[in-house]
């Protein structure tokens, strides 16, 4: 929100609300001390030894130029090549829109980082290409929740996301402003505090339940250790590095854990494998199931746990062997494990293909099919390549490093093809839409493997990384906010903070941040000092002005203490509405066409949540949904706004609601206010000031361009005029 903020600093034990003026941050700037602090720089003067110039070396290099040039020439300027902001618009929030410009940004970070980039192969001169990769990382990071409203970010699959364009910001980091890179920072340690308190998923139990039928956690387990590993290594500086640093291993150890590993005593990183495990996610031979088949795509991901010394080596630290488990039993089982047709697609045999005299191939053979494709060659590429530099390829006939050349010529033949440097032609060659992207990041890490072989001796440690009572936040913050904060009318804002330390958090200051212009007063106090196990709350009355500009804001809360001697902040932020006044269809009766289940009810639709969970979901087969609430008596409309979309895929445009009408009943009969189509919108707001009605109608006429065509509202909200 580009209005200024005032900060209304409670101190638990004053009296009065202390107000005190702030700059004009984004939304998560409620943190008192940067992101940044926490960062150490990569020092890029321990390596020395330039570019390695082994064939295998130079086919990756060339790859990844290849990829680069595609980058710059053909996908950014048709991507992004007329926008002229500060910032990038990217398209939204969701993985189409955030994964493949980080992926690409790490493509070039890495070329550029490594000295590997050659003007003379892209076309594109290196200070172009350098302002390209930072303004794909710094717009990415900009458009985090931890920097911008209503961003994306601290979902599934989000580390994934943040970790190409942080991975690609620290490499960078000497070019970056300092504004740039506190949203760099500021985006790291958002997503790592997201595993401060994680459960770990599974595949499977130790009882041998399978949780998540057809489903291995294995990959999400190790895309999620991979971002840890990195947060560890860019920003040891950090209070809650040591809680990721456990974290991370747990991840690695469990993501490719098999069922003998929950009786294994093994030590590793300072505990018994089975200590640290309450699953598995592969079977004993090394395979594993995703999307509901044995899947050779999803062996690969142990390359996200395997790469660790990336990030480890560029920090000058030793890699936990954690990284290493049950890597080479994965490698096997695409190498040399045999399958038999039947009961598995002919001809049978290993998924890794030999020609008739025993030497490795390029071939894939997919044991039940696959779903992404037959072209994919990077990810096979960059297991071989770290199978070769670490040693987990003992006991196959053919060595990783014959698989990772003929890997490598695959791709560089394939490219060939193009005068662009991209990868794919045919669709069918790989389905994935940021397939190109998805090249440059995998080329990046690949070439990475090779220069930091050349440069750098890379160990592995089996350390122990014990966790202290002072590594832990010690203590939780809750922020129960109200979806709407109508204007002029005072609205509860409540914060709790909840003490899980056995010592006491003293100095605690709960502080709240709103919009130039709002006013709260606060309700009850809450201690300085709050003892172990104890709880403080704190309640605003929080009033939104009569002429607020926007119809939402961010509402933004820290907590500041000490524990253990260590200055510690918590923070959280809200995104409400803003209407013109009280919702008088809240609560009221709801009459609806049809409902998908007897849970998605249109009660859900004037509850006042906007949750996945508390929708109107129409039947399918229903082309013509509708939704009428009764407000009980005739009331003169201000403003109707509707709510549509899913919030778990970012409100994709193809689950808002499509083509609708909004209507009121008049004493003379039903008046339409507004009427849409084509709408793409998660929240439109329809005028319907001067317009006298009982009841409020939402008539469907295309529900969704989604393929379950139903519609989705989360809220139909009715605003009285002057109230």
């Amino acid at each position: 929100m580009s209005a200024a903020f005032r900060r209304l600093a409670g101190l638990a034990a004053a009296a009065a609300l202390l107000v005190t003026a702030a700059p004009a941050p984004t939304p998560a700037t409620a943190a008192g001390t940067p992101a940044a602090d926490a960062v150490v720089p990569i020092d890029w003067d321990r390596f020395e030894a330039g570019l390695p110039s082994d064939a295998q070396a130079e086919r990756t290099r060339a790859i990844l130029l290849n990829s680069s040039e595609y980058s710059l020439r053909t996908w950014y300027p048709a991507t992004y090549g007329d926008q002229t902001g500060d910032h990038l618009d990217l398209g939204g929030v969701g993985e189409g829109q955030i994964r493949p410009p980080g992926s690409a940004a790490l493509g070039l970070a890495t070329a550029l980082a490594t000295g590997a980039y050659d003007a003379a192969a892209t076309g594109v001169p290196e200070e172009q290409a350098r302002e390209v990769a930072i303004r794909l990382i710094t717009s990415i990071a900009y458009r985090h929740e931890a920097n911008s409203s209503g961003g994306w970010g601290t979902a599934w699959q989000s580390a994934l996301w943040a970790f190409n364009a942080a991975f690609g910001g620290w490499l960078l980091w000497d070019d970056l402003t300092a504004e740039d890179r506190e949203l760099v920072a500021r985006m790291v340690r958002a997503e790592a505090d997201v595993f401060l308190d994680y459960t770990v998923p599974y595949y499977q139990r130790p009882d041998g339940t399978v949780v998540t039928p057809g489903d291995s956690k294995a990959e999400e387990n190790a895309w999620n250790a991979a971002f840890l590993n990195l947060a560890v290594a860019m920003m040891p500086a950090n209070p809650n590095v040591g809680v990721w640093q456990d974290k991370a291993l747990e991840l690695m150890i469990s993501a490719y854990s098999r069922p003998s590993d929950l009786r294994d005593d093994t030590v590793v990183n300072g505990k018994p494998l089975s200590d640290w495990l309450n699953g598995s996610n592969i079977f004993e031979d090394g395979t594993l199931v995703n999307h509901s088949r044995i899947h050779p795509d999803y062996f690969t991901s142990i390359a996200n746990s395997v790469g660790a010394p990336l990030a480890y080596g560029l920090a000058g630290r030793d890699t936990p062997r954690a990284a290493l488990h049950n890597a080479g039993v994965v490698y096997r089982a695409l190498a040399d494990h045999q399958f038999a047709a039947p009961p598995y697609a002919a001809p049978g045999g290993t998924i890794y293909r030999r020609d008739a005299s025993g030497a490795a191939t390029a071939d894939i053979y997919y044991p039940q099919g696959n779903d992404w494709g037959t072209g994919r060659q990077l990810h096979f590429l960059l297991l071989d390549t770290l199978a070769d530099a670490y040693g987990f390829d003992d006991g196959g006939d053919v060595p990783a490093a014959d698989w990772a050349a003929a890997h490598a010529q695959r791709v560089l033949d394939m490219q060939a093809r193009f005068d662009d440097g991209r990868t794919y032609g045919a669709a069918s060659e790989d389905t994935y839409s940021g397939r190109e992207q998805w090249v440059a990041l995998l080329a990046a890490r690949t070439y990475l493997t090779h220069w930091l072989g050349h440069n750098a001796q890379v160990g592995f440690t089996d350390q122990a990384f014990p966790v202290r009572p002072g590594d832990r936040p010690g203590a939780t913050l809750t922020l129960d906010a109200a979806p709407a904060y109508p204007r002029g009318v005072a609205t509860p804002l409540t914060v709790t903070v909840h003490s899980e330390s056995d010592a006491p958090l003293h100095r605690l200051t709960i502080g709240l941040d709103l919009p130039d212009g709002w006013t709260a007063t606060r309700e009850g106090t809450a201690d300085g000092m709050l003892p172990p196990g104890g709880t403080a709350t704190v309640t605003w009355q929080v009033t939104a002005p009569e002429h607020a500009g926007d119809n939402a804001a961010e509402l933004a809360v820290s907590a500041r203490y000490r524990h253990y001697g260590v200055q510690r902040e918590l923070s959280d932020t809200a995104s409400v509405a803003v209407p013109p006044g009280v919702n008088v269809a809240l609560g009221r009766p709801v009459t609806v066409s049809s409902a998908l289940r007897a849970n998605t009810g249109g009660e859900l639709a004037v509850d006042g949540a906007r949750t996945d969970a508390s929708r109107w979901l129409s039947a399918e087969g229903d082309p013509a949904p509708w939704l009428v609430v009764d407000l009980g008596e005739p009331v003169r409309i201000a403003e109707i706004h509707v709510f549509s979309g899913y919030v778990k895929t970012g409100h994709d445009p193809t689950t808002t609601l499509k083509d609708f009408a909004v209507e009121v009943r008049t004493p003379a009969g039903w008046q339409r206010v507004a009427a849409y189509t084509g709408n793409v919108a998660h929240h439109v707001a329809a005028d319907a000031a001067g317009v006298t009605g009982d009841q409020v109608r939402l008539s469907v006429t295309d529900p969704s361009a989604s393929t379950i065509d139903v519609a989705r509202v989360f809220e139909l909200e009715v605003y009285r005029e002057g109230s």
